[in-house]
């Protein structure tokens, strides 16, 4: 590229402004590619666990198991996507006020407060779900290898999530430090 080309692209830069609208449409924070990985991310979560719970009296013989084991896997389940939703929503509507390290501050706290309940709400809701899948099940080998899989995977799960919280949480400081 030479200097009169650059000189051409510098001159008509800034002649398509955007109206308000448009920019304000871009820089909302819903608009946000992460977002919607995570509104994705959300609703499979959600369509899944709704579908286990229309499906687990039937298919996983709910019926035989006693009333306070299917209570369990229920509110574990509802709990655990209620606890998804208010984290959706509340990294979808940040509180932002006028000064930047403040705000920084609240959504650390608030990250920090949202990290404790998910990674809570996912550990109830794998207790409940293996308590569900294995009660009154006559333990052989192989039982026990399946159970101690599916415990090794959901450690794993919670391990991971855990990370991720702990880096969100990291950046959040480190801009905070920043300021």
């Amino acid at each position: 590229m030479n200097i009169d080309d650059l000189k051409s692209d510098w001159q008509q830069a800034g002649q398509e402004p955007h109206s308000e609208k448009e920019l304000a449409m871009m820089t909302r924070v819903r608009n946000h590619p992460a977002l919607r990985k995570l509104r994705i991310k959300f609703v499979t979560e959600m369509v899944a666990l709704t579908a286990l719970l229309f499906l687990y009296y039937d298919a996983f013989d709910g019926s035989e198991k006693p009333l306070y084991v299917n209570a369990l896997l229920i509110v574990s389940i509802c709990l655990y996507i209620i606890n998804n939703a208010i984290g959706y929503f509340q990294i979808q509507n940040p509180s932002i006020s006028g000064n930047i390290r403040e705000s920084l501050s609240r959504q650390g706290s608030t990250l920090k407060r949202m990290a404790t309940l998910s990674l809570m709400s996912s550990a109830v809701y794998a207790t409940a779900l293996l308590l569900f899948l294995t009660y009154q099940i006559a333990f052989t080998q192989r039982k026990y290898i399946i159970m101690s899989a599916l415990i090794v995977g959901f450690i794993l799960m919670f391990y991971y999530s855990w990370i991720s919280w702990k880096r969100k949480i990291g950046h959040f400081s480190q801009l905070e430090a920043d300021f």
